[in-house]
Order: C-alpha cells, then sequence, then structure tokens
C-alpha cells in the first residue's frame, strides 16, 4: 500500500498575526485565512483523495472546509494531529517567551507542554493509522509537520516553523512499506 500525504497547514489566525503561541489553545481564521482556504480549493481541485483527515483545532477543521467545499471525500476528526501542547505558554507572546534555541530544540515539556520528539512520534503515529491507498488531505500544524520534516531529513536546519511551514502551505510526504519520505517540502505552489 503506498500513501501520498498532502499536509497542509492552518490558514492565517488572529495569534498568528499576533505573534503569540496557539498550540492546544486556538484562534479563529482571518478573511486572509479563509481566503487561503478557498485559494487550496482551487489548486488541489483535480487531485483525487481517497480520504480528508484533520486536526480537531477549529482553525485546521475551519480550513479543511474551505479546502473541500463541496467536494465529497470521506473526512476524519483526529486528535493526533493537533499541534504541539507549549504548556504554559500557551497564547503568550512568542517573541517574548521563546527560550533559548538549545530548549526549543527540545521542545517545551519545561513549560509543562509536549517535547518534540512526542509531538512528532503522535502526529507520525496518527498518519500511519489514517494511511489508506491513494491521495489523502490532512489538516494541520506548523510544529508538528516541521518536526516530522526533521525527523526524516537531518539536515534540515533547526529554525523556525513558522517560516518553513507557511499558514496554507502543502507538504508532501509517502508513506509505503511501513516507512515515510518526502516528495515536496512545505510549498505555497497550489495557490491559484
Amino acid at each position: 500500500m503506498k500513501t501520498i500525504f498532502y499536509l497542509v497547514r492552518h490558514g492565517k489566525t488572529l495569534f498568528n498575526n499576533l505573534g503569540r503561541f496557539q498550540g492546544r489553545c486556538d484562534s479563529e481564521l482571518l478573511p486572509e485565512g479563509i481566503e487561503m482556504a478557498r485559494r487550496l480549493h482551487d489548486g488541489l481541485k483535480d487531485v483525487d483523495f481517497a480520504l480528508a483527515a484533520t486536526s480537531t483545532s477549529e482553525r485546521a477543521v475551519d480550513t479543511l472546509k474551505g479546502i473541500l467545499q463541496e467536494r465529497e471525500i470521506p473526512t476524519i476528526y483526529c486528535k493526533g494531529l493537533k499541534e504541539m501542547a507549549f504548556g504554559r505558554l500557551e497564547g503568550a507572546l512568542i517573541q517574548l517567551s521563546e527560550p533559548p534555541a538549545p530548549i526549543d530544540e527540545q521542545g517545551y515539556a519545561y513549560a509543562g507542554g509536549e517535547d518534540r520528539r512526542e509531538a512528532g512520534d503522535r502526529f507520525r503515529k496518527c498518519l500511519e493509522e489514517i494511511a489508506v491507498e491513494g491521495n489523502v488531505l490532512v489538516v494541520s500544524h506548523a510544529a508538528v509537520i516541521f518536526d516530522t520534516l526533521q525527523v526524516l531529513d537531518p539536515t534540515i536546519d533547526f529554525k523556525s516553523a513558522n517560516k518553513t511551514v507557511p499558514n496554507c502551505s502543502v507538504t508532501k510526504l509517502e508513506y509505503s512499506e511501513g516507512k515515510f519520505s518526502i516528495l515536496a517540502m512545505p510549498s505555497v505552489e497550489y495557490f491559484i
């Protein structure tokens, strides 16, 4: 069985504009974020999806609705696709709260959240559970997508997940014979 995952980061939110952590907390999509999802609908209209899956966060669910619109694709909601938990930093200003890089590379367990390994393992396990033959559309979040890319390609420099995985970018992974491989890094090429 071979699955091609189209991993989409949710559209732009209020907290994205305000520069705040929003792992498990949520903020609504901005009109710009809704428009991004609509544009992805047009850009992905010719891709035959066997399944669609989304994080249970409102911003991801709303992005998926904007991408799918009238398309009738079986859809599942997965807690395992949620963003990394940032603990007490949830909702805090990123610029004022970010730890030094060595701590950030490990994750946010020091703040009562998840470390990167835990979050990435949870995310990839969920992908394995929803893998089907064909193309699968997944709407999720920057940090868990970024962490997966770093696990699959350790040469990817550690830097901001928000810059590496822009809002409504599409990352393509292949899952075959129990292994993931990167087909395409995060890109906005599907925007029309």
